[in-house]
């Protein structure tokens, strides 16, 4: 290892005393964001503060000599490939914390190598018996080689983490899962870039065939795998407009409408030259496509761009449906920071999460986007709605029991905290509620973690079910011959509800009295004066209006006085629908 170009040179044993030290503290504060006596998410929020004060004086020395040396890695990291450098300033509606970088082990500095392997074995095994799950493979009507690789105990993160924790079936590895409803007790998996062995003798990734993307259909707790082309020679589940060893589809939101299910793909381009760490992976997106499928046998029905297939940023990302509007969450996608300067010249284009819409289920219509004003059809008008951390914020959200819930993980490959968001409107406010470091399985040092995804469902306590991708840090040194490195894990999380709105500011104005008019009453009787009578009524809270509404009423005997007046300062994240 180059350790030169390497641009923090930290002593790995301090760096690990210094993680325990801040984990222990933060133990006992993240503990309160369970309280089952804080409704209103207050006592998660102090945690949350206290833990990142915590984190950050466990890593001001690191962190400070990471930014000596930010210069010179940025010049560097610039001549693997083609540099896009963006210095422009965006408005973003929730811009959160200012950013700072995570500090870089110099021994084991994220994402030092994970390449792009062949399809095929590299090595030729030995002839073996049929493994158990052969008698269960068949090709469906669409061509897709179905395997049924076991069940869990049950769908708690225990049992699905003690399930993907071991081989399933052909499967030794894969990353980046996403969970799809399909209805009733089924859903469907994808996962990106999957290690499949259905002979059973491989017992390294080398041995063991690749493909890009596979999917898995559940039913219960019992799963089914799909891949393409032939148990010998296994294929991607979707290929896409025609995939290579160069470009490849992996899988983004996706939801099941009008009985057909529709999954957002990207496209990916291997570029020519690798970055150095930490300045991320080799290849970046180049188009968003759309796909349809048959929920009942995974058969692809269409393949066709999205309707905004560019990818600044990727809509679609994410997506989620509420009564009315299907919600497609953008992301830049770019973890090649090469292209943009090298990993210290950020915040990065992956950080910042925007939104567009379109009428429920109507994926294929032209999306409306989020604006500080509210929304446009300009996509270029669009704003981000968040913006956190460095690196990037693969944030992702659902539509939960009639709240918003998105987990992520902070920094993705380059971070190792967990957070989990809500919001009562898609486009937020976005509350904290809970944020904790993240471990590995088995708190293995060889490993990082990276892409929270939250099940659609609650285990039989209310919690959420989040599953987590695991690989080795050098892929190619410590997990391509220990597969177990490169298996998802899943972990819980303390079900929340997003903070009441705060009440609007109300101003009531003095009570007044109307003069009667003169009457015309004949002399003989006294002139009578009825006492005016002056009503005030409050309107019900408002979080995005202002208006003003005077009745008055005059007789010869009452007068009726009506005011009503609602004011409320609305900020730029709580602009309404």
């Amino acid at each position: 290892m180059d350790t030169d170009r390497l641009p923090v040179a930290v002593p790995r044993r301090r760096a690990i005393v210094a993680g325990w030290l801040a984990v222990l503290l933060i133990v006992g504060l993240v503990a309160l964001v369970a309280s089952p006596s804080d409704p209103s998410g207050q006592l998660a929020t102090e945690s949350v503060a206290a833990a990142r004060e915590v984190s950050t004086a466990t890593t001001t020395s690191t962190t400070n000599r990471s930014s000596s040396a930010s210069t010179a890695t940025s010049s560097a990291s610039s001549t693997s490939s083609t540099t896009e450098v963006s210095t422009s300033t965006v408005a973003v509606l929730d811009a959160g914390e200012p950013a700072e970088p995570p500090p870089q082990d110099a021994d084991d500095p994220a994402v030092v190598a994970r390449p792009v392997p062949q399809e095929q074995p590299t090595e030729t095994l030995p002839p073996a018996p049929p493994p158990p799950w052969a008698a269960s493979r068949s090709t469906s009507a669409s061509g897709l080689v179905s395997t049924d690789i076991g069940c869990a105990w049950d769908l708690s993160a225990g049992g699905l983490d003690a399930f993907f924790a071991g081989r399933v079936g052909p499967v030794l590895g894969w990353d980046y899962q996403h969970v799809y409803p399909l209805g009733g007790n089924r859903y469907l998996w994808l996962f990106q870039d999957v290690f499949i062995d259905q002979s059973g003798a491989a017992a390294t990734l080398g041995q063991s065939g690749f493909v890009h993307n596979a999917a898995v259909v559940q039913e219960g707790s019992c799963f089914r795998l799909l891949h393409g082309g032939t148990s010998g020679h296994p294929q991607p589940f979707e290929d896409g407009s025609g995939a290579s060893p160069a470009t490849w589809f992996w899988p983004m939101g996706g939801e099941v409408h009008n009985g057909r299910l529709q999954v957002f793909w990207v496209k990916m381009v291997k570029d020519q030259f690798d970055p150095s760490p930490p300045d991320g992976l080799g290849w970046h997106p180049t188009e968003t496509w759309l796909a349809t499928y048959d929920p009942n046998t995974m058969a692809r029905v269409s393949f066709r761009p999205a309707p905004n297939s560019g990818v600044t940023p990727i809509y679609g990302y994410a997506v989620a449906s509420d009564a009315t509007h299907t919600y497609l969450f953008g992301n830049s996608f770019e973890q090649n920071l090469a292209r943009e300067g090298g990993y210290w010249n950020g915040p990065h284009s992956a950080t910042r999460v925007y939104l567009a819409r379109v009428p429920r289920g109507q994926l294929l219509a032209q999306p409306e986007y989020r604006t500080a004003e509210g929304w446009t059809t300009d996509a270029a008008a669009s704003a981000p709605i968040l913006q956190r951390h460095w690196a990037e914020f693969p944030m992702q959200p659902r539509f939960m029991d009639g709240q918003w819930v998105a987990v992520a993980t902070t920094d993705g490959y380059w971070g190792d905290w967990f957070s989990m968001d809500v919001a009562l409107d898609p486009w937020g406010p976005w509350t904290t509620v809970e944020a904790r470091p993240l471990q590995p399985r088995n708190f293995d040092p060889r490993r990082n973690t990276y892409h929270a995804h939250l099940a659609p469902w609650r285990d039989a306590r209310g919690n959420l079910v989040v599953t987590v991708s695991n690989n080795a840090r050098n892929m190619l040194r410590d997990a391509w011959p220990d597969p177990s490195l490169y298996r998802p894990m899943v972990i819980t999380s303390t079900w929340a509800v997003p903070p009441a709105p705060p009440p609007p500011t109300t101003t009531i104005p003095p009570a007044t009295t109307a003069k009667p008019p003169p009457t015309t009453s004949p002399p003989t009787a006294p002139p009578t004066t009825a006492r005016p009578t002056t009503t005030t009524t409050l309107p019900p809270p408002s979080t995005s209006t202002t208006s003003t509404t005077s009745t008055t009423t005059t007789s010869s005997t009452t007068t009726t006085s009506t005011t009503s007046t609602s004011t409320t300062t609305t900020t730029l994240s709580q602009l309404a629908d």
